[in-house]
């Protein structure tokens, strides 16, 4: 399923967030106030503090790798915790954010069958 170039393509995503993370044109905000809202973050948390824990995930030794498969569309997906919370950061094959937030029943969530697991970070040595 998870091919050689789909591989590097993943591995190229994973390390274009690590560099900058890039947003959807005018979904940021969006994204930062929906966190808000269902209480994920602090009323007071800004977009800097919701791209730090992004970029503190997405730049963990420990966080697991999946990828989600929509169709013939995959998303490298890091999972990690943070705060005593399993946080998802969900991305394009183009290092763009599509979405990250700490799912309720995360062991539920991951096992929907859309999730494949690829490894740890420091089992695929990214």
């Amino acid at each position: 399923m998870i091919d050689e170039v789909k591989l590097v393509a993943i591995l190229q995503a994973i390390a274009q967030v690590r560099t900058k993370i890039l947003w959807k044109p005018g979904k940021a905000t969006s994204h930062l106030f929906k966190r808000i809202r269902l209480g994920h973050l602090p009323d007071d948390s800004s977009l800097e503090q919701y791209n730090a824990i992004i970029t503190a995930i997405v730049n963990s030794p420990e966080a697991k790798v999946y990828v989600y498969v929509y169709g013939e569309t995959i998303y490298p997906t890091l999972v990690a915790n943070m705060d005593n919370k399993l946080w998802l950061v969900m991305i394009s094959l183009e290092g763009v954010l599509e979405t990250a937030f700490p799912p309720d029943r995360p062991e539920i969530y991951l096992a929907n069958s859309a999730f494949v697991y690829l490894g740890s970070v420091k089992e695929l040595q990214i």
